[in-house]
């Protein structure tokens, strides 16, 4: 029986420096698993990832995927009963989260096609596993009380500004930075970027605009801050809610967000409030994942909607951003997409 420590190996800087890489690496894989003809039996596709899970005891990727493999006909129950691939594919599973990816083969009697997608769920496993046991409250678990007041949330603030920082360069390095640069580039005047996080599109802005920005975290404006020192770009930033703006009507020109309306928590009054503090014919520009336009991957982004929602914090994995901006009465004067619409860029105006 394979070893496990006592605590649950949780995300960390470093964890996702090492993972997200072969997860982007092994992406296409990872699509053609759940989608394409042809695919990784699916019953064989859950023993790994509960495989995977039953090492990093993640409980709420273990509720989503048991469900999965009850629906595909696997006996989650009791993986002493699983056919030999079945059981093939959960001890590679264990393995991988034990050893890393790279050192865990494989099973030799699957096809070559199959291989690389097992090893692709087992990365993205592996990664919702990490982002599952470091963000979701434990329920029924006592906190340590012999630490210092409030250090040990300034501790987790801090590391979660680090790993937010050093995800979304991840991702810029595959190709959003094209797109943060369309986006706050195409900004001037008085700007706001609501959620401005670690301040990663400081560096895109022109030269002339007066910047200001706001986040909730003050451990990811810390970071912003030592970014514009390092960019001489002046920015104002202040800790706030983009939903309750600390500012006068009609105040900006422009209102820039980037990966912001997947996770706040009232998307209507985060739209309301941008129109509201914008000037008579002023902008917002966004930068969102979004539905796909895809029927088939509109439906996954729907089935794994819940999990990727409890994973990562409260992110929307299916939303519709025209359709917000819309409602917000905002309207839609250009929309760039990618990716079946995955990802998208919208200018509107007021």
């Amino acid at each position: 029986m394979l070893g496990m420590s006592t605590d649950r190996p949780r995300l960390t800087a470093d964890t996702l420096a090492r993972w997200l890489p072969e997860l982007m690496r092994r992406s296409p894989d990872l699509l053609t698993a759940f989608l394409i003809p042809g695919r990784l039996p699916p019953r064989v596709r859950e023993a790994a990832m509960l495989g995977v899970t039953s090492v990093n005891r993640c409980a709420a990727c273990a509720r989503v995927h048991e469900r999965w493999g009850r629906a595909a006909g696997l006996q989650v129950d009791d993986p002493i009963q699983f056919a030999r691939d079945e059981a093939d594919a959960y001890a590679f599973g264990q393995a991988l989260a034990i050893q890393g990816h790279g050192v865990a083969p494989a099973p030799p009697t699957f096809s070559r096609r199959h291989r690389r997608e097992l090893q692709a769920t087992g990365v993205w496993m592996q990664l919702a596993n990490l982002m599952g046991n470091r963000f979701p409250p434990e329920r029924g678990v006592d906190r340590p009380t012999d630490r210092p007041p409030d250090r040990p949330a300034q501790i987790d603030g801090a590391r979660a500004a680090q790993v937010y920082d050093i995800a979304m360069r991840a991702f810029d390095a595959v190709g959003i930075r094209r797109a943060r640069r369309r986006v706050a580039g195409g900004a001037s005047g008085d700007v706001l970027e609501i959620g401005v996080g670690t301040g990663l599109n400081l560096a895109a802005y022109p030269a002339g605009a007066t910047l200001n920005g706001i986040d909730p975290s003050e451990s990811a404006l810390a970071v912003a801050a030592r970014r514009a020192d390092e960019l001489d770009r002046p920015a104002t930033l202040v800790v706030g809610d983009a939903a309750v703006l600390p500012y006068p009507d009609g105040w900006f020109d422009v209102v820039v967000g980037t990966f912001v309306l997947c996770s706040v928590d009232d998307v209507g009054a985060t739209l309301a409030e941008t129109r509201r503090v914008l000037r008579s014919g002023g902008t917002v520009r966004l930068l969102e994942h979004a539905r796909s336009d895809s029927p088939v991957i509109a439906r996954l982004q729907g089935t794994l909607a819940p999990a990727w929602s409890r994973a990562s914090g409260g992110c929307r994995l299916d939303h519709d951003v025209s359709a917000a901006v819309r409602s917000a009465g905002l309207t839609i004067i250009e929309q760039r997409s990618r990716g079946n619409g995955l990802l998208v860029e919208v200018v509107a105006s007021t």
